[in-house]
């Protein structure tokens, strides 16, 4: 269970005036008498009685205290911090609105935190370009622990992975309504096989095959994998020790070589797969984006608590618009 920080520290400060004081005069203090800081509440009993716009700019004013204490405020920090939500063309817009807002003349390289679980191969590629293209010199990925499929196929865009020691990729497995297109298509060959062994079997898979799935789909499953190999080779191409044909092997073993969704590629076989010139761990890159994981993971564990709420952040880290709060999904 997340524990209450008490090292945070708010910018508001009380004056010291004399008790004893009783004259309608003012009094000023004497130069130089410190000032005591005020701690702010502490997040479970701030979320009791805030509200969304005051959770929102609070949160931002300590991501931006941690960014730069890290010192990382030379980058261009966005993140897709999304737990329980799917990538989308609304992360690929709120992307592009923080990088036009806080790197429209280029001039700082970007920084991404990615914490999610997959979704949409097409923004996802599209916001892999995006963070490269407003990029100073260099497009960096954190992956402080999981950043599965769609998002690994961001990751991999970028002219570096900096993996922590509980960061996980995974293979990039495209969704069609929550399930894996991999695994539609193998679920349609095992369906096959069986049918052909057990001819008496074959009506019944077919009316429960027009239920759940229709033409358009199926093909869409087996279209979808091989972009999703297209998309891989295009990002991974543009890597200095990936040339020639390595980039098309590495990405159809990002793509089909694994068998579950949920495998975890941590950063030994990131290495083993991408290089290790690019999949770095161990860096004050990495020491930030703990620090505002951990923070991340705090306030939503909180507000969950005390407002049956969920936070996602899509877009720059600082920046309030770019905080979500949502109503918590039920168990």
């Amino acid at each position: 269970m997340p524990r209450e920080s008490t090292a945070d520290v708010s910018d508001g400060r009380v004056s010291t005036l004399d008790d004893t004081n009783t004259s309608n005069v003012p009094t000023q203090e004497p130069e130089g008498t410190p000032q005591t800081e005020v701690k702010p509440r502490p997040w479970l009993e701030f979320l009791r009685t805030a509200k969304e716009q005051e959770i929102k700019e609070r949160f931002a004013a300590e991501i931006d205290g941690i960014i730069r204490l890290h010192e990382m405020d030379r980058y261009c920090v966005l993140a897709l911090f999304e737990p329980d939500d799917s990538i989308d063309s609304y992360d690929l817009d709120q992307i592009f609105i923080a990088l036009s807002q806080q790197n429209a003349d280029h001039s700082k390289d970007v920084l991404l935190l990615l914490l999610s679980r997959g979704g949409s191969i097409e923004p996802a590629y599209q916001i892999s370009k995006l963070c490269k293209s407003f990029a100073k010199q260099h497009f960096v990925a954190l992956v402080p622990r999981h950043a599965k499929s769609a998002a690994t196929l961001i990751a991999i865009g970028a002219d570096e992975i900096h993996m922590g020691p509980l960061g996980q990729l995974g293979p990039i497995d495209p969704q069609l309504d929550g399930l894996p297109a991999l695994g539609v298509s193998q679920a349609l060959k095992t369906i096959a096989s069986v049918s052909q062994s057990f001819p008496g079997s074959a009506e019944m898979f077919a009316k429960y095959l027009r239920l759940v799935l229709t033409v358009e789909q199926i093909g869409y499953c087996d279209r979808i994998s091989e972009s999703a190999v297209q998309y891989a080779v295009r990002l991974l191409s543009t890597k200095p020790s990936l040339v020639g044909n390595k980039a098309d092997a590495a990405a159809k073993e990002l793509v089909h070589e694994y068998k579950d969704h949920g495998f975890v590629i941590d950063f030994e076989e990131a290495t083993m797969h991408l290089g290790a010139d690019w999949v770095k761990t161990g860096t004050p890159e990495l020491a930030a984006a703990e620090a505002i994981y951990s923070r991340f993971d705090l306030v939503n564990f909180c507000l969950g608590y005390a407002q049956s709420k969920r936070l996602m952040v899509a877009g720059g880290m600082t920046l309030p618009s770019s905080i979500i709060i949502f109503k918590k999904r039920k168990e």
